[in-house]
């Protein structure tokens, strides 16, 4: 497992039943990720990053349930 930094906007983090909740760290909160989500989100630009962060609390899901949506997706098959 590695991490990722999302940076704090004043709201607390929405965290998914059996997960491991994310620590403080500066003005930054410490997500335990998979290597291959790791490898997604610092291949994204800044502002996709906070976008995704809305999108966790808009949707009211884990950021890390939508990281591993965009990773993870199944093949398309015809």
């Amino acid at each position: 497992m590695v991490s990722i930094r999302v940076k704090d906007d004043g709201a607390a983090p929405i965290v998914e039943k059996g997960r491991e909740a994310p620590f403080k760290q500066g003005e930054f909160y410490v997500f335990d990720v998979k290597d291959e989500v790791m490898r997604y989100w610092i291949k994204l630009p800044p502002g996709r990053r906070e976008e995704l962060g809305k999108q966790s609390r808009k949707e009211n899901k884990d950021l890390r349930l939508i990281l591993e949506g965009f990773v993870f997706k199944p093949a398309k098959t015809k």
